[in-house]
């Protein structure tokens, strides 16, 4: 009897510890299938990371070779309306032009209108139509004899020009001068100096107070820094110099491919947003990708594309020609954009702009190949097809005409996910979610938000494959079209997605 009843007690025991054992389990599995959940989730929060957003958009000026290549004073008018209807579906609220001494004034403060400027008044022309904003300059400083001797002759016609720009032919939308280009740079008219730099600043200053000019501030200080976080000083020594004689703070990076794509670009822009003066904007004054050692394959594709085009220059990104190259560049402006910065500009907007190398050659028809197209295929090089469109303006023409000048950037939480990015953008009540991945992998995610109950948006993709095409869709003109329209996306419950890898989203309200 005995026996029987400790049998029992050990089998209601047994039972028990099943019991419990499953429970533990099912805890377990509950834990497991939540963490793998909140590892899907990209969380749109109510965090303003920047407000008065100036824009995205592209390097665009040049074409002072023209008349030298074709022996005409400008692009015809075909290819001028071609530019213009490419760019009004880019809709940049901001843009980079930069001429010198010689290019579109004399320095004895003479002017030739019928060539020397005809191509910089065609592109002002079209900025002041459009309300662009313009951050205009000169690639570097005159001096008589060393290099710290600034010519002042230099400075008083230079900002001459300026004067006769902004009030005498009325761009006004020229908000901002940058009179030196990379100036911490070796191949800078600077040398590297920081001394210089600042004395030619003061000096223009001083000269622009001759005029009407309070409307026009710096930007500076323009420096390349690449791929480090190590050039900081030359934003604190410019505020501390300059003050609020600078309207926009800026730097140019051309990153690896793997600093973009392994998120330590991020850590790079944070190191220069930190020391950005509070109430002070900064901008990506140039970007674009250059491979090393480190991007070792790409290295050997670009100089081996570019070995094999004879109108390319040294100074390529052959890359350009690639759609995963459109990957690289939304990841890169996405998470410019997510760190606060205030808008970037895309190097750059046409092959047929500028020549390689840089060494006043201006017979050369080499050119820096790292444009959304050539819109001298036909003249130039004889391939018309070289005028089309290039894969990269899919996102990167997205990503200007969606979040407009004005725009407030919030922050989007993420998933632990490799190559994985997000912002959002909010202008007039309008709103634009745009996501990136440029890992391989496909990835499952949930988007939700507690700020924001649902959207009902058209929806951009964009997905790059291993030959270089792309998919998305594109109109009669390559402009990028929805590939779904009006499509409803519930935050609160949480809208549940694929995205491939190396690809692109883009939701938008906005017309």
């Amino acid at each position: 009897m005995k026996n029987i009843k400790l049998k029992y007690m050990i089998s209601i025991l047994f039972s028990l510890f099943l019991v419990l054992i499953s429970c533990d389990d099912s805890n377990l599995n509950d834990e497991i299938n939540k963490a793998v959940q909140a590892n899907r989730e990209i969380h749109i929060t109510s965090e303003v990371v920047s407000n008065n957003f100036v824009g995205n958009g592209a390097q665009w000026g040049g074409y002072d070779l023209v008349q030298t290549w074709l022996g005409q004073e400008t692009l015809s008018d075909a290819d001028w309306n071609k530019l213009f209807e490419r760019i009004d579906f880019m809709r940049p609220p901001f843009l980079r032009i930069m001429t010198n001494s010689g290019w579109s004034y004399d320095n004895n403060g003479t002017y030739d209108e019928v060539t020397k400027t005809k191509s910089l008044f065609k592109m002002l022309d079209y900025a002041q139509s459009r309300n662009i904003e313009i951050t205009y300059g000169e690639w570097g400083h005159q001096s008589v004899g060393d290099i710290s001797t600034i010519d002042m002759d230099w400075i008083a016609n230079s900002v001459k020009f300026l004067n006769h720009l902004v009030n005498e032919k009325g761009y006004t939308v020229i908000k901002t001068i940058n009179i030196i280009n990379e100036p911490n740079g070796s191949w800078a008219s600077t040398q590297g100096s920081y001394a210089i730099y600042k004395d030619v600043q003061i000096a223009y200053l001083a000269e622009m107070a001759k005029y009407d000019l309070s409307g026009v501030k710096l930007l500076g200080p323009d420096i390349a820094v690449f791929n480090t976080a190590s050039q900081t000083e030359w934003i604190a020594n410019t505020h501390n110099d300059l003050g609020d004689n600078v309207g926009l703070y800026d730097i140019h990076v051309y990153p690896k491919q793997q600093l973009i794509r392994n998120g330590e670009f991020s850590d790079m822009l944070r190191a220069y947003k930190k020391v950005t003066p509070e109430g002070k904007q900064i901008v990506l004054g140039e970007i674009g990708f250059k491979y090393d050692e480190v991007d070792a394959e790409l290295k050997r594709l670009n100089e081996e594309a570019i070995a094999n085009d004879p109108f390319a220059g040294e100074d390529s990104n052959m890359m350009v020609y690639e759609a995963f190259y459109g990957i690289d560049m939304a990841d890169a402006l996405i998470q410019t954009m997510r760190e606060g910065f205030s808008g970037a500009l895309v190097w750059n907007m046409d092959d047929a702009m500028y020549n390689s190398p840089d060494n006043g050659d201006w017979q050369t028809t080499a050119l820096k190949r790292w444009g959304f197209w050539n819109i001298l295929g036909e003249e130039l090089t004889s391939n018309a097809a070289d005028e089309n469109i290039r894969p990269y303006f899919y996102p990167v023409s997205l990503l200007t005409r969606y979040f407009p000048a004005g725009s407030e950037i919030y922050n989007v939480k993420l998933p632990n996910k490799k190559g994985l990015r997000a912002v959002v953008g909010v202008y007039n009540g309008k709103y634009t979610v745009a996501i990136v991945n440029s890992h391989y992998t496909t990835y499952n995610i949930v988007l939700k938000s507690d700020a924001l109950n649902s959207l009902t948006a058209n929806k951009y993709t964009y997905k790059s494959n291993a030959d270089g095409s792309f998919v998305g869709e594109v109109d009669g003109n390559g402009f990028a079209v929805p590939s779904e329209n009006n499509v409803v996306l519930n935050f609160q419950e949480g809208e549940e997605m694929t995205l491939q890898g190396e690809s692109f989203v883009l939701f938008t309200n906005m017309d």
